[in-house]
């Protein structure tokens, strides 16, 4: 029987077993699997450690058999890692090799099924999809107009994507050197790290715009519109006034927006409105109300402010509010 390496995520083991149908039970509980089949199980041997946080989750599994994992759709895109042998990964008709070169991702929201080879070991990440989104737009400054998909792999050879794989581990040696836990704040710092270092790595419908935030600066155009917004944020911001500012055509205007940003003026002005109101429920004045907050924000309408407050920061105002006065 081929040894299993020791585990990373030690502190958080799921199943250590050698019982087929407990294998199948852990893997369908924990998860999500739908089917497991074995080949080689003579004396075989498959553990897993689960770690979960609150936008990440991170899986080291093994297994001295081969077997193949069907998966049911869920709401996280999941990134795998090999650390010893191969297998592939296959979602939407594309299967992908995961090894030495490459790392593979499947997406949310559909099914996929995943093949092992006798003693491979991997690290899995899980990420939460709408997560994923609100870290975007905070990082473009807007919601971009769009689905966010993702290519099926990336090379391990890439800086962007021997940065993400360093990170997952210093995350994993992290959580499991820590035998009191990592402080709140920590894990929130490496768990955004990994997010960000993600988003990075992978290519997908806003790469380069996200790496365009960096590598150019902006257009001057859209750079005076910006700054002219987040000092009359208060005010009725009409394309009329936008024009009077900027001295181009509204035209101009939105596809210097579309071209540099990804995004209309008026999802900037909407973000910049809705970081104001976050920074007032997070005030901790009890004079301090949702209702007050959306229309002094310029939301007409409180119920699609909670909606695009809860896009934009992933909860609902009166829970920012809660948790600024505890």
């Amino acid at each position: 029987m081929p040894e299993v390496a020791s585990d990373l995520l030690s502190h958080f083991p799921v199943f250590r077993t050698s019982d087929p149908e407990e294998l199948r039970y852990f893997g369908s509980m924990t998860f999500g699997a739908t089917r497991i089949e074995l080949k080689n199980v003579d004396r075989f041997e498959a553990r897993a450690n689960l770690v979960q946080l609150p936008k990440i989750d991170l899986a080291f599994c093994a297994t001295t058999a081969d077997l193949a994992i069907d998966h049911s759709e869920a709401d996280y895109t999941r990134l795998q890692i090999a650390l010893k042998g191969s297998a592939t990964a296959s979602a939407q008709g594309v299967t992908s090799e995961v090894n030495e070169r490459q790392l593979a991702i499947t997406p949310s929201g559909v099914c996929s099924r995943t093949v092992c080879d006798a003693g491979h070991q991997r690290l899995t990440l899980r990420l939460n999809q709408r997560a994923l989104l609100q870290k975007l737009t905070s990082l473009l400054g807007a919601k971009p107009k769009g689905e966010l998909t993702f290519g099926s792999t990336i090379n391990a050879d890439d800086p962007y994507t021997r940065s993400l794989s360093q990170l997952v581990h210093f995350l994993a040696q992290q959580l499991d050197s820590s035998a009191c836990g990592l402080p709140a704040a920590a894990r929130h710092e490496l768990e955004q790290a990994v997010q960000i270092s993600f988003l990075w790595a992978t290519r997908h419908p806003f790469s380069d715009l996200l790496r365009n935030q960096a590598s150019a600066p902006a257009c001057g155009t859209v750079r005076r519109i910006e700054e002219f917004i987040e000092a009359n944020w208060q005010d009725a911001l009409t394309i009329e006034r936008l024009v009077e500012e900027a001295g181009v055509s509204s035209r101009a205007i939105f596809r210097a927006f579309e071209r540099s940003r990804g995004y209309s003026p008026k999802a900037f002005v909407k973000m910049v409105r809705l970081k104001r109101a976050r920074e007032m429920l997070l005030s901790g004045d009890p004079d301090v109300s949702v209702t007050a907050t959306a229309f002094k924000c310029n939301f007409l309408s409180v119920g699609h402010f909670a909606r695009d407050y809860r896009d934009a920061f992933g909860e609902l105002p009166s829970q920012t509010i809660s948790g600024a006065r505890r």
